[in-house]
């Protein structure tokens, strides 16, 4: 009787292997911890949440003894719907979690935590396309210290908060950013040069923190990075990225399942700006 070899999974049998398994590098997930989640408390049951908003207004001068003229408020209703069921599942078996030196268990459920997670942050940065027109810059070859200044403005002619804005760069972007004075600068940054933190924070220019993640999305040529505000989209995870797991009797194999569900919707078109590089 031929021995019985594995196949999924043999890279894991060693003959001389290193101490440790050799993890793929990760992009950093950020969008998910960038935008506004208080929408979620109001779903504990059902898939939608009806979101009203209440349109701005000017004040009326007074003329002493004359009245103020009531008018009807004008107001929005958006729905966030939550529609975006992910998941994935694997089978360790036997032969190979008794013949491996290394527990599998947690490794393959990081992997699966965070494809989960960054389908999430996917999502979100494909919101660049519900931006409002006006607020999507020309594509240029490398970011400039100009079309940032540009972005922040559009932001602030729409009162914009200064507070909870964000700059959501890949590594193309960041390198441009890293060539720029002002980026490094201790006046225009507020800190002794870039260094990188957690959660991808690697700088911050004119009180934006600058984020690194390359998962931002690519379309007609060209990067979509994003200057937003937290209130700009709005994501609601009713299932947060959850494992479980199971034995199959038959096959003599460990199931590891990994699942979440979540929405997200442009809430504030203008309370982002896509800054565009191209590709």
């Amino acid at each position: 009787m031929p021995a019985m070899t594995p196949v999924t999974g043999a890279v894991f049998i060693p003959e001389v292997w290193a101490d440790e398994v050799q993890m793929a590098r990760r992009n950093k997930l950020v969008m998910t911890n960038l935008v506004n989640h208080q929408y979620e408390d109001d779903l504990k049951y059902g898939d939608t949440v009806h979101i009203t908003s209440i349109a701005e207004m000017t004040a009326d001068a007074i003329t002493p003894g004359t009245a103020l003229v009531p008018v009807a408020p004008t107001e929005t209703e958006q729905t966030l719907v939550v529609d975006q069921y992910y998941g994935k599942a694997i089978e360790l078996q036997d032969m190979l979690t008794r013949q491996s030196k290394f527990d599998l268990r947690k490794p393959y459920t990081d992997v699966i935590g965070f494809a989960l997670a960054r389908a999430i942050d996917g999502s979100l940065l494909a919101q660049y396309a519900n931006v409002a027109s006006g607020n999507k810059q020309t594509a240029v070859a490398n970011l400039t210290f100009n079309g940032i200044v540009d972005a922040h403005t559009l932001l602030d002619a729409k009162d914009v908060p200064m507070e909870d804005r964000a700059f959501v760069v890949n590594a193309q972007g960041l390198g441009d950013l890293r060539k720029l004075d002002e980026f490094s600068s201790y006046t225009e940054t507020g800190r002794e040069g870039v260094r990188e933190r957690q959660m991808g924070i690697v700088g911050e220019i004119y009180g934006a923190p600058v984020y690194l993640t390359n998962a931002v999305k690519t379309d007609t040529g060209a990067y979509q990075m994003l200057l937003l505000h937290k209130d700009a989209f709005a994501a609601a995870i009713q299932i947060q990225p959850e494992m479980e797991s199971d034995r199959d009797i038959l096959k003599k194999t460990d199931l590891i399942s990994g699942s979440t569900l979540w929405g997200v919707k442009t809430v504030r078109p203008d309370h982002a700006v896509v800054i565009r590089r191209t590709v």
